[in-house]
């Protein structure tokens, strides 16, 4: 009998072993699901990994692009900058030449008046060409023995030289007369016409015959001399405006001469 119970049980130990409960079962499949969700989730993470790889790959081509763009941009503002600066330029450089234009048109307008103011003086050389031949006219009876003789530019000088200024002048008008004289002795001959006109306080005439001399040759060699009388006469006639243009005419074209010294010098006193 004891050994029946023995034998069975020795059966029982062996058989419940190998029996599962419902507990054991229910956690076999707690981890299986468990194993699923793991194997689910890992293919998850893989794809969540490769979803974020292409996104950071497209973060990269935007982080390039937005570089791009912005290196662009600083190169636009550059550029911008460049543009800027030379508009500037130019403006200013416009400025000045319109300064340069308005000084110019000034200058042109001073020349004009003096211009004008020296053909008019001109105009009135004739009417007294012609009264200086009356006056010689009545004095040809006075001075036949003078007169038998052409007058010479040396003899002109000479008498101009002893301050016989009516004998130097009508001289001087009759080589004026002949049609064949010299440029030079020309020249000389309205130089000191206007010379014998200013010391004798005649200055609208004075101003004729330097403007005359000036006008027909500017460098001749009474030329810085001329205009230094001829505003010098302009000041005796209160004509401020057309003096300082004949000094400043005198200062530009005969810089070194002496004339231009005195001349600048005069200037400061107008």
């Amino acid at each position: 009998m004891k050994r029946l119970q023995l034998l069975l049980i020795l059966s029982i130990i062996i058989v419940l072993p190998s029996c599962k409960t419902q507990e054991d079962i229910r956690r076999e499949k707690n981890v299986e699901n468990l194993n699923e969700q793991v194997a689910q989730t890992q293919k998850s993470t893989a794809n969540a990994n490769s979803r974020f790889m292409a996104l950071e790959e497209e973060m990269a081509k935007l982080t390039g692009k937005i570089e791009e763009s912005t290196h662009n941009r600083q190169q636009e503002i550059k550029d911008a900058a460049i543009i800027k600066e030379r508009i500037n330029s130019l403006e200013e450089t416009n400025k000045k030449q319109t300064e340069f234009m308005k000084a110019l048109n000034e200058k042109v307008q001073e020349q004009s008046k003096y211009i004008e103011q020296v053909i008019t003086s001109l105009s009135s050389l004739n009417e007294q060409k012609e009264q200086a031949r009356k006056k010689v006219s009545q004095k040809e009876s006075r001075e036949e023995s003078s007169s038998a003789e052409t007058p010479t530019i040396k003899g002109a000088i000479a008498k101009y030289k002893e301050k016989n200024m009516e004998a130097s002048k009508e001289m001087f008008l009759t080589l004026l007369d002949n049609k064949k004289i010299k440029k030079k002795d020309k020249e000389t001959s309205f130089y000191h016409l206007g010379m014998i006109e200013y010391k004798g306080k005649n200055y609208e005439e004075a101003k004729v015959y330097f403007s005359k001399l000036f006008s027909e040759n500017p460098d001749s060699t009474y030329g810085a001399s001329a205009l230094l009388n001829l505003a010098k006469s302009f000041l005796q006639l209160k004509s401020k405006e057309e003096a300082r243009q004949s000094l400043d005419e005198l200062i530009t074209r005969y810089p070194k001469s002496r004339e231009a010294a005195e001349g600048a010098k005069l200037k400061t006193k107008i």
